[in-house]
């Protein structure tokens, strides 16, 4: 019996193709780097009862399809009062703002306000 060997220096190239895709995928996704590693927000203040100001940079090196802050806020005493969630669509690379929101109902009395997590996950942020 003859055995059939011509099929293997295509299967050899398959493999190889699949390796060189599977790196170059793995490289690309290790350099990017991770929204909320690269989202700063670099200072949230009060500005009366209701309202606080978001000062806040997008230092990842592309646009952000969207992108939410979860903040909580705390009375004079740090008792946690309610959270809230703000979020951020198509943000490009270098933007820099200052950002007024109100603050949520349930966070009547705030004395302060303190990001809890930058994610890009909907589902997690709305809940």
């Amino acid at each position: 019996m003859k055995r059939r060997t011509d099929y293997i220096p295509k299967m050899k190239t398959l493999f190889a193709l699949m390796f060189v895709m599977l790196t170059a995928v793995s490289v690309s996704s290790a350099e990017r780097p991770q929204v909320s590693q690269c989202f700063k927000v670099n200072a949230l203040l009060k500005q009366d009862a209701i309202h606080y100001w978001a000062d806040w940079t997008n230092a990842c090196p592309y646009t952000i399809d969207s992108v939410y802050v979860m903040v909580g806020f705390s009375n004079r005493s740090e008792k946690r009062l309610e959270d809230g969630v703000w979020p951020m669509y198509f943000v490009r690379p270098g933007d820099h703002r200052v950002t007024r929101f109100t603050i949520p109902a349930g966070a009547a009395g705030f004395e302060s306000v303190r990001v809890r997590k930058i994610t890009t996950d909907s589902d997690e942020a709305l809940r």
